[in-house]
């Protein structure tokens, strides 16, 4: 199979292990890391790892640091990227772990406004006709993470279009105006998002735990499609076509629960390409997740090396 992962918010991601973190206090790490990342740039790492050659990424990448950036890139093995070019710098990110108490604190630094460039007609085109050139030879697409504001407000719906008069699968990880926006031109065969997203998406409020079964069955049969919610350490609540299924999660201790969701999405989907079933799907996501909660690298089913 192949799959082409799309990812419009690429992060240079530093993993930062400590014995143990405290607030307002002078912390000295006992590791560190660099990895490129962002959900679909996760997702293809993990896919490529479950087959090795499945998945390729198409992400923005930023002028000012894309040296340090290719760099990264190159020294992973499990993902093969096609870049396209812009303005600006890619985001940064940090993860602080703190392995005493099994908790992952995440800081996302997005560029400041006053130094933020639009992306550019010409590189949304580059972007959308390298999107249509893979779709002739994958399988599916797997299009995750939040849409930077230096990209037009159609976009996220303008790459879906291009999967689906393609006839490909859609596996669609955003949500809000992006996700409502696509939506209207065309529905991802699988829309996979966590509770808070649902809801901020689709309702006014968090929901009850029977409340949100009924609305996801409900949406799902609406639409026609399958709805997978994951909540953390909660089962995760799916949908087909108005059809519910739960899917415990696998309980672990927990290093880096950083990209469990991307981890999730990639094993979800290889498993239901292989298969076609959304149980069989559900329990490899799920089983994809909880190894990636064990290892230091976000968006990985093996440990890989240390800086």
């Amino acid at each position: 199979m192949k799959i082409l992962c799309v990812c419009l918010s690429a992060t240079v991601q530093r993993t930062i292990q400590f014995d143990s973190f405290s607030v307002d206090a002078v912390n000295r790490s006992q590791n560190w890391r660099e990895d490129v990342s962002g959900k679909a740039l996760n997702a293809a790492r993990v896919l490529n790892q479950l087959e090795q050659g499945c998945s390729v990424a198409i992400c923005p990448v930023g002028n000012a640091n894309a040296e340090q950036f290719m760099v990264l890139a190159s020294r992973d093995n499990d993902l093969y990227l096609h870049p396209v070019y812009v303005e600006g710098n890619t985001r940064e990110c940090w993860t602080l772990l703190d392995t005493h108490a099994h908790t992952t604190t995440e800081i996302v630094a997005d560029e400041v406004e006053n130094i933020r460039h639009l992306a550019g007609a010409e590189a949304e085109l580059t972007l959308i006709e390298s999107v249509r050139e893979y779709m002739a030879v994958c399988d599916a697409l797997l299009f995750a993470g939040s849409r930077p504001a230096a990209w037009s407000a159609n976009i996220c719906e303008r790459i879906c279009e291009v999967a689906h008069k393609s006839g490909k699968l859609i596996l669609a990880d955003f949500r809000g105006k992006d996700l409502l926006g696509t939506l209207r031109s065309c529905v991802p065969q699988i829309i996979k998002i966590n509770e808070e997203e649902y809801c901020q998406t689709f309702c006014d409020s968090l929901l009850s735990e029977k409340d949100l079964e009924s609305s996801i069955v409900q949406k799902s049969k609406e639409l026609g499609t399958i709805i997978v919610v994951t909540r953390g350490t909660k089962d995760t609540i799916a949908a087909e076509k108005g059809t519910l299924m739960h899917c415990p999660i696998e309980p672990v201790s927990p290093l880096n629960t950083t990209a469990c969701g991307d981890t999730f999405a990639a094993g979800f989907l290889h498993d239901y390409l292989l298969t076609g079933s959304v149980e069989s799907a559900l329990k490899s996501g799920t089983h994809c997740a909880a190894i990636n909660a064990t290892t230091l690298v976000p968006g990985s089913l093996q440990q890989l090396s240390t800086n």
